[in-house]
C-alpha cells in the first residue's frame, strides 16, 4: 500500500470534482456499502456511480479519463464513485476485498474530511485528503468510513490489471 498526494493537476482535479458534485451528475442509492454489511443497519447505505464495469462505460466516463490515463492500466475491471453521507457518528464499515483474485486497486479521495480507509494488514490508515490516491492489491482487506465534519465523503475506487 502506497499513497501519493496532489495526484492530479489542480485543473484536472477541479474539473473532476465540479463534474461529480454538479446538480446534474447521476448518483444511485445502494442499500449496502459492501456485500458483507448488515443490510438492515440504518447507517449501511451509500450513493454510487459506476463509471466502468462489465466492459461498459457510462456517458460520464470522460470525467475520470485523466485519472485512468495517469494510472495507466492494462485493462480496467471497475471504476466506481462512492458517496458516503454525513452522520453525527463516524460509521466504520466492514473489512472487505474489492476482488477475490489478484489485481490492482486504487482509491482516489475527492474531498478532505475526517473519514479514512483502514487496511487490515498492519492496520495502516489512510486519511481522506482531497487529490490523494492510494494504491493497493485489490484482494487486500480494507474498510472505509463516512465523515462527521462535512456533508459527504467522496472516493473513486479503481480495480484493474
Amino acid at each position: 500500500m502506497i499513497y501519493k498526494d496532489n495526484y492530479l493537476s489542480e485543473k484536472d482535479y477541479q474539473i473532476l470534482y465540479e463534474g461529480i458534485t454538479s446538480d446534474y451528475f447521476p448518483l444511485y442509492f445502494n442499500l449496502y456499502k459492501d456485500y458483507s454489511d448488515d443490510a438492515d443497519s440504518l447507517g449501511n447505505f451509500q450513493f454510487t456511480h459506476s463509471f466502468y464495469g462489465s466492459f461498459t462505460r457510462t456517458s460520464a466516463f470522460n470525467l475520470v479519463a485523466p485519472l485512468v490515463e495517469k494510472i495507466n492500466p492494462k485493462s480496467l475491471i471497475r471504476v466506481k464513485l462512492n458517496l458516503n453521507p454525513y452522520s453525527q457518528e463516524l460509521i466504520v464499515g466492514n473489512y472487505h476485498q474489492d476482488q477475490t483474485f489478484k489485481c490492482k486497486g486504487a482509491i482516489y479521495y475527492l474531498n478532505t474530511n475526517n473519514g479514512y480507509t483502514l487496511f487490515k494488514e498492519g492496520e495502516k490508515k489512510v486519511a481522506s485528503v482531497k487529490n490523494r490516491i492510494v494504491f493497493f492489491d485489490a484482494d487486500e482487506y480494507h474498510l472505509g468510513t463516512n465523515s462527521t465534519d462535512c456533508k459527504n465523503r467522496l472516493v473513486l475506487n479503481f480495480n484493474y490489471f
